[in-house]
């Protein structure tokens, strides 16, 4: 009899059930009245996802300064992110130049200035363009 059809709640089960609906009553119509109220929190798990993997991870860097190392990279990765920025991109063009770039103005490295100077370059390059046009 594994199938044998649909079963049926008893009074009791029917009535606890029911009562446990009418107890959160209250708390869906918040969601009647605000439909941008999401039922879900998926964004905030998604934003804590890396996080919560990487814990395990953080254990294993080896020592203090590896630590605030990978602090320091995670940092700028989460930045590129806000920002638009591919982290690959940044690092990639930031290993390049960090060496000979001079020391007095390496805030011109940080992720939100090397993207206004790529955004300028780049409206040169178009101005340069047109005029040559």
């Amino acid at each position: 009899m594994c199938c044998a059809g649909p079963t049926r709640l008893g009074p009791d089960k029917f009535h606890q059930a029911l009562n446990y609906y009418l107890s959160l009553a209250p708390h869906f119509e918040n969601y009647l009245n605000h439909p941008d109220a999401r039922l879900d929190n998926n964004v905030a798990e998604r934003a804590i996802r890396p996080l919560t993997i990487g814990r395990k991870n953080w254990m294993f860097v080896g020592s203090e300064n590896g630590g605030r190392a990978s602090a320091v990279l995670l940092s700028l990765v989460q930045t590129c992110r806000n920002l638009g920025i591919n982290p690959q991109t940044y690092l990639e063009d930031v290993l390049r130049r960090i060496m000979s770039h001079p020391a007095r103005r390496i805030r011109e490295l940080l992720p939100d200035r090397w993207l206004a100077a790529k955004q300028e370059d780049a409206a040169k390059q178009s101005a340069d363009q047109d005029g040559v046009s």
